[in-house]
């Protein structure tokens, strides 16, 4: 029996998995890639380094996170992000 292989950060490092934004509007207007917003970026916090003692943020979390500064990764099939801690800027209730 195989064991499933898990990632696990280094430091005060965060790995998230995105979450795709809705691609259309409120009324229903699809919009195509050329129309994206230069915002922040949102996702699934899937594992946690060793964080500051202030940072309140469990596994499981919606965040959003800084749309520069973090390194793509893709593992077992899935693609990821690992960002430090600082590029958190907020959790999504």
């Amino acid at each position: 029996m195989s064991k499933k292989a898990k990632l696990e950060p280094i430091g005060a490092k965060i790995i998230v998995k995105p979450v795709k934004e809705e691609e259309k509007t409120a009324s229903g207007i699809i919009l195509p890639d050329s129309a994206a917003k230069d915002t922040p970026n949102m996702g699934q916090v899937v594992a946690i380094g060793t964080l500051s003692d202030d940072t309140k943020l469990s596994e499981g979390d919606k965040v959003l996170f800084s749309e520069y500064g973090y390194d793509k990764v893709e593992f077992e099939g899935d693609e990821y992000l690992i960002l430090e801690e600082k590029k958190i800027l907020a959790i999504v209730k």
